[in-house]
C-alpha cells in the first residue's frame, strides 16, 4: 500500500507473485526465501503522525487485510522452500510496544528466531525495530539482546562455518561508526526528502550489537527498510547486505557512485560455498 497510500495494495501484491514466480523456477530450489520486514503498510501509528484521514479502526482493519493477503500471497511458494518473515516497522510500529509485537505474533509467528539452514551455516532472526526503539518495551529489548548474545555462543560452540543474521532494519549503511552528524545523503519520495539517517539502527544501540557481531565472527547481515540496494562491510569484515523491496524503490545521493547494483524491484539470491565458509550473491530484478 505505500504506492496508494493503502488506498490499494493489489500493486505490492502483484509484485510479490512475480517474485515467488521467479523463486520457483529456480533450480535447485532455495532452502529457505527470507521476506526482510514490511509485511504490511498499514500502521495506525504512522497514518496518526500523517494526519491521513483515516480513524484507528480503519487502520487496523486495512492491516489485517494486509496481512491476510500477504499469507495468501506467499502461501504460492514452493512447498520446498521454507518462508522466514521478519518483522519491520510497518509491521509493529515505529515504537513498538507489546501489543503491536503480540498482534504481530499472532499473524506470523516469532518476532525473532535462530535456525541451521545447513550443518555449517547458523541463521538469526532478530526484530530490529526494538533496536531502532526499544523504549516502550524495554523489557523485550532486554530479553531479545541477551537471547542474541546466547544464540551467538551457541552458533560459535557448535563452530558454526558461518552465522548469518536478518533483520529488518541495516545496523548500518555505509560505516558501523554512522550517525545523523556524518550522513548528508537523502531520498526522495513523493513531496518529502528522507535522510539516511532514518533508516539505519542508532549508533548508541548499534555498538552494542556490533560488538557482540565482532566477538563472534557474524558473517553477514541482511535487511530492507532502505527501500534500495546498497551493500558495505564492516572494519571486522561482516557484510551489511542491503536489499530493495518489492514496493517503492529509492534512490539516495549518498550511496557511493561506483555502487552497481540496479535501483529495481528485485529479490537476493545467496549462495554459500566452502563448506558455509564464504558467500557469494546477487541481486536480480523482477521482470517487467
Amino acid at each position: 500500500g505505500m504506492r496508494s497510500g493503502n488506498k490499494e495494495w493489489e500493486t505490492e501484491l502483484d509484485h510479490s507473485r512475480k517474485a515467488i514466480r521467479l523463486i520457483n523456477q529456480m533450480k535447485p530450489l532455495p532452502l529457505f526465501c527470507c521476506v526482510c520486514g514490511d509485511l504490511t503498510d498499514m500502521e495506525y501509528t504512522f497514518n496518526a503522525e500523517e494526519d491521513s484521514g483515516f480513524t484507528k479502526e480503519q487502520c487496523e482493519r486495512i492491516q489485517d487485510q494486509q496481512r491476510i493477503d500477504f499469507q495468501s500471497t506467499w502461501s504460492q511458494l514452493h512447498d520446498d522452500i521454507a518462508l522466514i518473515c521478519v518483522c519491520g516497522n510497518h509491521d509493529i510500529g515505529n515504537r513498538p510496544t507489546k501489543t503491536s509485537i503480540d498482534k504481530y505474533k499472532e499473524y506470523f509467528g516469532d518476532d525473532y528466531l535462530a535456525f541451521w539452514s545447513t550443518s555449517r551455516s547458523y541463521n538469526i532472526v532478530v526484530n530490529t525495530t526494538l533496536f531502532s526503539d526499544p523504549s516502550a518495551a524495554e523489557d523485550m529489548y532486554k530479553a531479545q539482546l541477551d537471547w542474541l548474545e546466547e544464540r551467538l555462543q551457541y552458533a560459535t560452540s557448535k563452530q558454526a562455518a558461518s552465522i548469518f543474521v536478518f533483520g529488518h532494519h541495516p545496523w548500518f549503511l555505509y560505516d558501523e561508526n554512522e550517525d545523523e552528524q556524518t550522513m548528508t545523503g537523502i531520498s526522495p519520495f513523493k513531496h518529502w526528502t528522507v535522510p539516511d539517517s532514518k533508516f539505519h539502527i542508532p549508533k548508541k544501540n548499534r555498538r552494542k550489537v556490533m560488538q557482540l557481531f565482532q566477538e563472534y565472527g557474524v558473517t553477514a547481515a541482511f535487511s530492507g527498510h532502505f527501500h534500495q540496494n546498497l551493500v558495505s562491510e564492516s572494519s571486522f569484515g561482516m557484510k551489511m547486505i542491503i536489499t530493495g523491496p518489492l514496493s517503492e524503490v529509492l534512490e539516495s545521493n549518498g550511496k557511493p557512485k561506483d555502487f552497481d547494483e540496479p535501483s529495481t524491484r528485485g529479490i537476493r539470491l545467496v549462495h554459500v560455498t566452502d563448506h558455509g565458509r564464504s558467500i557469494q550473491h546477487k541481486f536480480v530484478s523482477l521482470p517487467e
